[in-house]
């Protein structure tokens, strides 16, 4: 007959305050949208992916008719913050408009990665209204295999 293991060392409360900082972290990115005072002052909001492999981020933001010029990107404390502006022509702004469903405005997100990022290798390119942000994960925060031999 065979015993079952036992886990040694458990302890429930770290599983509960771990599982406690989860869904804070959870309810603070489902809410942050919607409380955000942009939303209510008309501010644009751009949509935007992270995709994570071992080695990077990746960030893709959409942001059809802004000049690349007007994107400002920067690191601070390990979170990613991008602001910028998009501009309305004088032509636009003197219309009389029919219909006016077009957003203008600035703009700003913050992303907070998980990993430690290295800010002096992020890179970012901006092609066809996408913004591409490549963020490397610090070296120290890959995992790593290590073989161990059995004696």
């Amino acid at each position: 007959m065979t015993l079952p293991m036992r886990r040694r060392g458990w302890n429930p409360w770290r599983d509960l305050m771990a599982l406690q900082e989860e869904v804070n972290r959870l309810f603070n990115e489902t809410l942050a949208p919607a409380t955000s005072p942009a939303l209510f002052e008309g501010d644009l909001v751009p949509p935007l992916d992270i995709l994570r492999d071992k080695e990077k981020y990746v960030v893709r933001v959409d942001l059809p008719g802004v000049n690349k010029d007007d994107i400002d990107l920067s690191v601070v404390n390990g979170r990613l913050f991008i602001r910028g502006q998009k501009k309305q022509t004088a032509e636009e702004k003197a219309g009389s408009y029919y219909r006016n469903e077009r957003v203008f405005g600035s703009f700003e997100r913050v992303v907070e990665f998980p990993d430690p990022i290295d800010p002096e290798k992020i890179t970012a390119r901006f092609v066809d209204g996408v913004l591409e942000i490549t963020a490397p994960i610090r070296e120290e925060a890959k995992p790593r295999q290590v073989a161990i031999e059995v004696k």
